[in-house]
């Protein structure tokens, strides 16, 4: 098996030593520019550069070498995991009588329904569930997969169900054999609980992005629980989750964010042209010199980070073509453009949704050497790698100020504390899964950073001084946003037997005006003042005391 195969029956110029060409079909490959190989990875994108590109005959093979390295590089990242579930031979066919005569139905068990009987549908493949009403005949029907002739908008939110209409009937056929049997699907995200905003907010829901923009119900809240459930069967593996995830608590498998930072670099003197993989083959289109092509699967998982690094590392405008554009990639590619506008008086994003769109942005792209930076921004979070970049961008310059008020899924914002009423508990700081509220017992201070808030509001709820106040939706594009600034500050605590400072005075007076009065036993009393170990003592003390004397 070799890693890199190009397959065709003629060559014209020649190809890096990494390389093999194959005139025949007689081996396999991880990767190949052609499906007539047996291969791991089918990578279209090679082809279509190559027929299209009107590079030089030495910038195509160097920038046929980047195509298959990227291929690589996607390949070994992935973070896919295999599942399998037995489907069922039932179908239910909705629909009318000679609609229902078009489908081959030879080894299924089928049942009949007319749509208006259709009352209601739960589960996924392998187990779907109907409530139907027939003629006022209550009945339930659990089936494997079904057919729905003109399906109406709840049908696509249960994976399993097929329109023959949309998708013709030789491929429903197709679809229905395969599907039959061992049913193969894999996880199209992952998930990091640690940095969700959903989970665990008992106090108020700042977030539920993902499940709001979900179209096949892949994605649940669990209200009483404030859990999310995932169902990767029922996944499609669309990635408009992801994009609009504030915190980067969800990543899309096929291209993890690493992989794509990493990914990025080699664009480094190229015109990107993001395609999503299902519209390569289809597409015919001239590509101007030093435009390469970035063949993505699940088109609508990009956010603002991944568009800022791609026009950084590059140092050129992005070309990007679609036919569905995620809710989240409209709100980043506005907010990216805007910020790019303003620094360099020109988008940084140029989207395309139809060929004389594309045609228009490949011809209009160019290369913006001033955008040109490069860092490693390896296991920072989402938030973390947009400050570093933006920070970058604004300088020492003041750009104003981006209202992002109108915006449904990205918000930025920073926080204002009355630091006379704060005491410094640090309650803030453990609600605060982005980072963006550090505490720092070095210097008894609380900091923050505005450039990794994800102005959720969770900390002005949380603080029981309530002396946070949240100034929402507003990207301040100055120097003095970026970075952790001091917002209280407290002269430390000593502890009172052994001299420690062990906690800002602030906290222990705060602590002293609730429990004093509760307290008549001295030692408790005392107990306030005293650090953990000291407090212990103090503790132990008194019951040996206690004992003695009661002998």
């Amino acid at each position: 098996m070799y890693d890199y195969v190009y397959y065709s029956k003629d060559l014209d110029f020649p190809l890096p030593e990494n390389i093999t060409h194959l005139r025949e079909k007689t081996s396999k490959a991880i990767i190949s520019n052609s499906r007539e190989i047996e291969c791991e990875i089918y990578a279209p994108e090679i082809n279509f550069y190559i027929n299209n590109s009107k590079d030089t005959v030495l910038n195509k093979i160097n920038a046929l070498e980047k195509l298959y390295e990227i291929r690589s590089i996607k390949f070994d990242n992935a973070k896919y995991n295999e599942y399998q579930k037995e489907i069922g031979n039932k179908v239910l066919i909705i629909g009318s009588k000679n609609q229902a005569e078009q489908i081959n139905t030879e080894n299924f068990e089928v049942y009949y329904a007319l749509p208006e009987w259709i009352e209601d549908i739960k589960g996924t493949i392998g187990n779907l569930e109907f409530k139907i009403n027939k003629n006022g005949e209550n009945i339930n029907l659990t089936v494997d997969q079904a057919l729905w002739f003109n399906a109406p908008e709840i049908a696509y939110k249960q994976r399993g169900i097929i329109d023959p209409i949309d998708i013709g009937i030789e491929k429903t056929h197709e679809i229905l054999n395969k599907r039959a049997g061992i049913y193969n699907y894999r996880n199209y995200i992952t998930y990091d609980i640690n940095l969700c905003q959903y989970n665990g907010r008992v106090l108020k829901e700042t977030c539920g992005n993902c499940v709001d923009v979900c179209p096949t119900n892949a994605i649940l809240k669990i209200d009483e629980e404030k859990k999310l459930l995932f169902s990767h069967i029922d996944c499609d593996g669309c990635g408009g989750c992801v994009s609009v995830c504030p915190s980067g608590a969800l990543d899309f498998s096929a291209v993890p964010r690493e992989t794509f930072y990493e990914i990025a670099k080699f664009f480094k003197g190229h015109i990107p042209l993001i395609i999503p993989e299902n519209l390569i083959e289809v597409l015919d289109i001239e590509l101007k010199e030093h435009v390469l092509p970035l063949a993505v699967e699940g088109a609508k998982f990009l956010d603002e980070t991944h568009f800022l690094t791609l026009f950084q590392e590059s140092a050129s405008q992005i070309v990007f073509y679609t036919d569905r554009l995620s809710k989240g990639e409209k709100e980043a590619i506005r907010l990216i453009n805007e910020i790019s506008i303003r620094k360099y008086k020109k988008e940084a994003v140029l989207l395309a949704q139809n060929i004389n769109e594309l045609k228009k942005a490949l011809e209009k792209a160019q290369i913006v050497p001033e955008a040109s930076y490069t860092t490693n921004t390896h296991n920072l979070k989402k938030r973390e790698n947009f400050a570093i970049r933006l920070s970058h961008i604004v300088e020492n310059d003041d750009l104003g100020v981006i209202d992002l008020s109108e915006n449904k899924y990205i918000h930025y914002g920073k926080i204002e504390i009355e630091e006379d009423k704060c005491t410094l508990c640090m309650g803030c700081v453990s609600v605060c899964n982005a980072g963006a509220l550090t505490a720092h017992p070095e210097d008894n201070s609380l900091k923050f950073d505005a450039g990794v808030c994800t102005d959720c509001g969770y900390c002005e709820i949380a603080c029981p001084e309530k002396c946070i106040n949240v100034i929402y939706d507003s990207l301040e594009l100055n120097p003095e946003y970026f970075g952790q600034k001091t917002m209280a500050k407290d002269e430390p605590f000593h502890c009172i037997m052994c001299g420690k400072p062990f906690a800002p005075k602030k906290s222990i007076e705060k602590i002293a005006s609730i429990l004093l009065p509760m307290f008549t036993d001295e030692t408790k009393r005392k107990s306030i003042y005293c650090c953990e170990e000291c407090k212990a003592k103090l503790v132990f003390n008194d019951y040996l005391e206690r004992k003695l004397n009661a002998k």
